[in-house]
């Protein structure tokens, strides 16, 4: 041994040292006195930005933050010790302005918010330089700056610039405090995306108070003239009638306006009519064939006769009734034969249509053996053939009728553990060749 390896090893005697790092605490005797080497041996290695803090006893090390920065088309790797995003960006000499965006693993921040290492999946990161090298997860950010662009909106005449960095017109609208109501128009759309130098367009409906006898309703309107706002909400004049102001004044916002009826009018009302879907045997049909004939809906016309003294409803006579067009059913023709196999009656409505996924069983896929007592017995005590299927009670009633296409009449007699909320279990019998091929159909549940 050489007197200066001599000298090193009385010198500097062998210390115990206790390493924490990455959540591990590590018991380290070395003569080492360089810290990155000591640290080194105990298998820790130091990343750009971490801090090594050494005591008599220990050493801990302080890891920086790795860090994804997106902004302004460039995308950096870094690693940061910073208390706050600002001083994150700060350290990459990124500015932003108080209309800039920031987001914090996709999430808003403010630049003052503070950095905090938050899970972030490999994958995640698996285009950014020195993270497509780590293996298993990490943790770190990424930072995504959104620049502002400047946009003018012209509110009702009048310019107003905007610094803004949110998406689409509506969303700047909603920034600048500017509140949209009924029939305002915008151009562009609110649904556009904000681009640079932008102009958006708003102009405000005006609002009409208007009386019709004792009735009172606001209407919102771009019309020029009251007439034009009235016809434009679907009101009629007969020759009689009377408005107040005068039918060719020009609309002011929150103005008042009066229609005064005169006794003879006569007034409709209109009702949408929905249109039923009935099933009808067809003796041309086999098995569980149908043919389908579409109907529509129609509209009920209901005349009164207004009677009005000094814009007063007195009377409202019944004229008369008529559909304008007639609703008109929806035909489903099904196989005569299954009238027979079910006894289901001739002529049904439908009440309801649920689009539901259809699955089949029978007794042998029940789980019980052929030898138990209830193999084979349905929720209803009946025995369990076609035309009986499982239901969710609380979605279809037990003993509710049923039109399955490409099945046929049933009885919601089951249950079953697997079947919740829009499932149906078709039944058919032991022994049979099973041609029902699971998926979503229209369930018609019949009257």
């Amino acid at each position: 041994m050489s007197i200066v390896a001599v000298l090193a090893y009385l010198l500097f005697p062998a210390r115990q040292l206790l390493v924490q790092a990455d959540g591990r605490v590590i018991n380290v005797v070395s003569r080492q006195q360089d810290i990155a080497t000591l640290l080194g041996s105990a298998g820790v290695d130091r990343d750009p930005g971490d801090v090594f803090v050494v005591s008599s006893s220990a050493i801990t090390v302080e890891r920086a933050i790795p860090v994804v920065i997106e902004a302004d088309g460039v995308t950096m790797s870094w690693r940061t010790r910073a208390i706050s995003v600002e001083g994150l960006l700060r350290e990459l000499r990124i500015d932003v302005s108080p209309h800039d965006t920031i987001f914090y693993n996709g999430l808003r921040v403010a630049a003052t918010d503070p950095v905090y290492p938050k899970p972030i999946n490999t994958s995640s990161l698996a285009g950014y330089g020195i993270y497509n090298e780590t293996p298993g997860d990490v943790q770190g950010i990424i930072i995504g700056i959104k620049r502002a662009v400047p946009v003018t909106v012209v509110e009702d005449g009048r310019p107003v610039s905007l610094q803004t960095s949110v998406e689409t017109v509506g969303d700047a609208l909603a920034g600048a405090g500017i509140s949209l109501g009924p029939a305002d128009e915008v151009f562009p759309p609110v649904a556009t995306r904000l681009n640079a130098g932008m102009q958006i367009e708003v102009s405000h409906a005006r609002a009409v108070n208007l009386r019709l006898g004792d009735q009172s309703q606001v209407i919102y309107t771009q019309a020029e003239t009251l007439e034009e706002a009235l016809r434009e909400a679907g009101y009629t004049f007969g020759p009689d009638d009377r408005v107040e102001p005068a039918l060719d004044v020009a609309v002011t916002n929150d103005m008042v306006a009066r229609i005064v009826r005169v006794t003879g009018q006569a007034f409709y009302e209109r009702e949408d009519v929905v249109h039923k879907t009935v099933f009808k045997p067809d003796d041309t049909l086999t098995g569980t064939e149908t043919r389908r004939v579409q109907g529509h809906d129609g509209v009920r016309v209901t005349e009164y006769k207004i009677v009005i003294e000094d814009g007063v409803e007195t009377e409202r006579a019944f004229v008369g009734e008529s559909y304008d067009p007639d609703p008109v059913d929806t035909v489903i023709y099904y196989s005569a034969s299954a009238i027979n196999s079910t006894g289901t009656a001739v002529d049904l409505q439908v009440s309801q249509t649920l689009n539901m996924y259809a699955t089949w069983y029978n007794a042998a896929s029940s789980g019980k053996p052929a030898t138990h007592e209830a193999y084979g017995i349905t929720r209803s005590g009946a025995p369990l053939t076609k035309g009986i299927v499982a239901v969710d009670p609380n979605v279809i009633p037990l003993g509710t009728r049923l039109f399955i296409p490409g099945y046929g009449f049933a009885v919601a007699g089951d249950t079953g553990g697997g079947i919740i909320g829009d499932m149906i279990d078709l039944g058919f019998p032991d022994g049979v060749a099973v041609d029902w091929r699971t998926g979503w159909v229209d369930v018609y549940i019949l009257q």
